[in-house]
Order: structure tokens, then C-alpha cells, then sequence
């Protein structure tokens, strides 16, 4: 009973690892990975509008897969149930360890391939800077988070402040709208959320689906990171290997999507992005620094 035991999960990973890659034909569509976080039917929406765009210009037949967060995603790429997936930095990270996703794309906003972690206050709270926290109450997204947590922690700890100790409180929202919520409505003092440009203009705080735009104006970010390269597009490591020509085309239609009208608002509607470019592993050495950095403390 041992032996069969044991030969059944051999068969078993083994047909696993040897599915044949999807070819991208109506039979095979590729599948996207998205994340619907706390708009889920929202993202759904856009996400068909994204493969349906991307399917016309490419030739390549596709279909969207929207996960509940960025775990499941991981998940999905690892039991080979997506062969593309926006990620964040971080998600994109960890399913390199342990899904073999391989980086292609990176996101652009406002002209650049990066954004920010910010800390906000209330316009009215006195609060101008790390050292007027002291004491405080604060509020991270949650433990997964590249701009919710692992910058914004990575950085603290950078000048000696360790969170548990200098804050009063600390909680984990769950999501950046959930952050600004609490912050507005004086549950804490401050929090970690993400900025699209290092002045401050445009961030999740100005976004129309996570505030009203009289309540944004009582936010303000105090505390900038420094950059982090933007949310990733992934391709598994087996499609890359099987269908490297059809990664190929994927890829510049994905690029040129940005250049088009169409393809562009349809970037700006799913998540804010102008345009994808080409990226590189190196490019998220910062985030993987941050990453044990945080996990050493």
C-alpha cells in the first residue's frame, strides 16, 4: 500500500509538470491572471474588455482568470491554471520562488516605470513627519503588500523606528481604500498606501473608486520611499520554454497597446497604467532587498 501510495503522487506531479502548454487557439485560449482585490466584479469587467483588445490585435486567443488576491494568483500560476498574470513586485517575487513565473512587462504611470510608497495623515493632524508619529497610531494594508507593508516597513526599520515599539497601535486594513477609510475617519493616525509620483499628486487617495474627491483633499502624504519598479505582467517559465514565438507576439502587441486610443484607456481603466515595457529580474532587486530586510526584523 506504501509503494502504491507513493507511485500514485510520483504519477501524479508528474503528469502535472508535463501538461502540454496552451497554443492560444479557440480550443486553448491563453489564460491572464488578474487580481480583483476589493473590486472584484469591477475587474472582472475590465479584464474581459483587456483580453478581448489583446485577442483582436494579437491573433492569440485569451481569456481573463480573476483571483481574489494576489495568494490565490500565485496559486493559480503554480498548478498551471494561468499562463500570464499582472502582479505586484512582491506577488511577482514570490511566484518566482515558487511558481517559476518569469517577469516580461512592467507597468507605466504617468511616464515612468515606477511608483512610490507614501505615508498620509489628515491635513488637520499636525503631523508634517516620521518623528510627529512617534506615539501614534498606524496602519499598514496588509502583510502581502509591496507599497502597503514591505517598502513602507522596510524603510521605517531603515532609520531605527520599529514599528510594534514607536507607534501606539498598529493594524493591518487589508486594502489601500481600507487604509485612507480609517485614516479619514480618525480610527489611526496615519498609514501606508502607494503614490504613482514622488510629489504627491496622484496616488490611491485621489482615486475615484476608493474616495470622493472633497475627501481627498483632506489627505496628505508625509513620507515618501524611494522608488519601486513598477506592478509586473509574468509568464510562466513552461509557456516561455514551449511557446516562446506566441510569448513573443503577446509581448509586442502588449507594448504597442499603449500607443493605441483604445488600447490605452482600457490599460488606464483596469489599473491606472499608461503602457507596459519590457522588464528585467534586475530591475526588482530593491523590492527583494525590502522584502529580507522585513523578514530578518
Amino acid at each position: 500500500m506504501k509503494r502504491a501510495h507513493w507511485l500514485f503522487w510520483v504519477l501524479l506531479f508528474a503528469f502535472a509538470g508535463a501538461a502540454v502548454a496552451r497554443d492560444g487557439s479557440p480550443d486553448q485560449p491563453i489564460r491572464i491572471g488578474f487580481n480583483g482585490g476589493e473590486n472584484p466584479g469591477i475587474i472582472r469587467v475590465k479584464a474581459n474588455a483587456f483580453t478581448a483588445f489583446l485577442e483582436e490585435r494579437s491573433g492569440v486567443a485569451c481569456e481573463a482568470f480573476v483571483a481574489e488576491s494576489y495568494s490565490q494568483l500565485i496559486r493559480a500560476i503554480a498548478e498551471n491554471k494561468v499562463e500570464f498574470s499582472f502582479l505586484s513586485p512582491l506577488g511577482y517575487i514570490t511566484a518566482a520562488q515558487v511558481a517559476k513565473a518569469e517577469v516580461l512587462l512592467k507597468s507605466v504611470r504617468g511616464g515612468q516605470p515606477y511608483y512610490w510608497s507614501v505615508i498620509l495623515v489628515r491635513k488637520d493632524s499636525g503631523l508634517r513627519n516620521l518623528d510627529d508619529l512617534k506615539g501614534h497610531r498606524f496602519a499598514f494594508t496588509h502583510l502581502g503588500s509591496t507599497s502597503g507593508y514591505v517598502i513602507p516597513m522596510s524603510a521605517l526599520l531603515s532609520t531605527g523606528i520599529k514599528p510594534d515599539e514607536y507607534f501606539s497601535d498598529v493594524v493591518y486594513a487589508g486594502g489601500h481604500s481600507a487604509v485612507i477609510r480609517m485614516i479619514l475617519d480618525g480610527e489611526v493616525d496615519a498609514g501606508a498606501t502607494f503614490a504613482d509620483d514622488p510629489k504627491g499628486k496622484v496616488g490611491s487617495w485621489t482615486a475615484e473608486e476608493f474616495v470622493a474627491a472633497a475627501e481627498a483633499k483632506q489627505l496628505k502624504p508625509i513620507f515618501f520611499s524611494e522608488k519601486i519598479p513598477g506592478d509586473t505582467f509574468i509568464v510562466t517559465r513552461r509557456m516561455l520554454d514551449k511557446e516562446g514565438k506566441l510569448v513573443k507576439r503577446l509581448e509586442e502587441a502588449l507594448i504597442a497597446m499603449g500607443d493605441s486610443r483604445p488600447g490605452h484607456t482600457i490599460l488606464r481603466e483596469l489599473y491606472n497604467i499608461d503602457s507596459l515595457e519590457s522588464a528585467a529580474s534586475d530591475d526588482y532587486e530593491p523590492v527583494r532587498e525590502a522584502f529580507q530586510a522585513v523578514r530578518r526584523h
